[in-house]
């Protein structure tokens, strides 16, 4: 009977400890992917030695991959890449007649590629849904749609009209709702995931240009031509507060462990951060990273922060607590996003 005992505890431990073993990343050290618009190409950044470990060139010539994101499990990447360069104006996208977009899926840890799907028009981003089943990216035209396909086969599941310029996907923590910018409005939108509609018009500033996900409750909209901030509330679905800035916002990322926002100032070679007192965003620094600051992201801890500069080809380490940085990693041509696996 002892014994009998003995082997269920060591069976229970067996599985515990596979459980354990496939929760964690692929990747035997916390990495950074890159996307490299100008060169076609990830690059994985070991984030221990702060160097580039290798490289995964992209099959897709004759595009511009725009952005990257890691699916739920880890186990995939995706990009979206369109025929059109978003570096250039928001004109010539509407003057590229017959461009096409599309989206790549990858194995995370060996650059595989498990899905190549087409998309009829450019598209700003690709994204994987909270539950992993699903892949969304919406066309960047003057009647935008959503396209959403199976995560595991490609089969396309869904299409619906959006309104005039969508660009970057975002979802909510709890993943009910999806969120969008309309750029030829004032409103971002609020789309149901499960019913596969718009929800809700938020009224924002005109012409918001993007959304970011806080992780914080919060969906901050970055609008260039006003140079403001609009911040709704993701549950509540409802616009509680604007920030006016002395420049032109890109990304924006919220801080968790120091309660700041930082923000990408679009065209410059800066990052501005805020801190809340008496109940409102008030400028505490900018730091100095490198030409053409695009995007923002934070390590688990929050204690530091990888930026990346699209017109130096590098991403830039900083220290959060002293805002100052530690250290530049030379990455492919034209980086435009970045993905932690930690």
């Amino acid at each position: 009977m002892r014994l009998t005992c003995y082997f269920c505890l060591f069976l229970i431990l067996i599985s515990c400890e596979k459980k354990f073993i496939h929760i964690k990343r692929r990747n035997k050290f916390p990495v950074a992917y890159v996307v490299n618009g100008g060169n076609n190409s990830i690059s994985v950044i070991d984030l221990r030695a702060l160097n580039v470990k290798k490289t995964f060139q992209l099959p897709v010539k004759g595009r511009f991959p725009h952005h990257i994101a890691l699916s739920p499990d880890r186990k995939k990447l995706i990009v979206a890449v369109p025929e059109f360069d978003f570096v250039q104006s928001h004109d010539l996208l509407h003057q590229s007649m017959g461009k096409k977009g599309g989206v790549i899926s990858l194995d995370s840890e060996n650059g595989k590629i498990l899905l190549n799907l087409s998309l009829p028009k450019p598209n700003f981003n690709a994204v994987f849904s909270n539950d992993n089943a699903e892949i969304w990216s919406a066309a960047t035209t003057h009647s935008g749609q959503m396209y959403v396909f199976d995560a595991k086969t490609g089969t396309q599941k869904a299409v619906f009209s959006l309104g005039a310029d969508p660009t970057e996907i975002i979802f909510s923590k709890n993943g009910y709702h999806a969120f969008v910018a309309l750029e030829e409005s004032s409103f971002i939108l609020a789309i149901d995931t499960q019913l596969k509609q718009i929800k809700k018009y938020i009224k924002v500033d005109p012409f918001p240009t993007n959304v970011w996900t806080g992780n914080d409750g919060n969906i901050y909209v970055e609008n260039k031509n006003l140079k403001t901030i609009s911040i709704v509330n993701e549950t509540t679905l409802e616009t509680y507060e604007f920030l006016d800035l002395s420049f032109k916002p890109g990304q924006i990322a919220f801080n968790r462990s120091l309660n700041e926002l930082w923000i990408c100032q679009a065209g410059e070679n800066k990052v501005a951060c805020f801190e809340r007192k008496n109940n409102t965003w008030v400028l505490k620094t900018a730091i100095t990273t490198g030409k053409e600051t695009c995007a923002i992201k934070f390590s688990k801890d929050g204690k530091t922060a990888y930026i990346v500069n699209q017109g130096e080809n590098t991403i830039s380490v900083i220290n959060v607590t002293k805002h100052q940085k530690i250290a530049d990693i030379q990455v492919g041509k034209s980086p435009n996003g970045i993905v932690l696996s930690e």
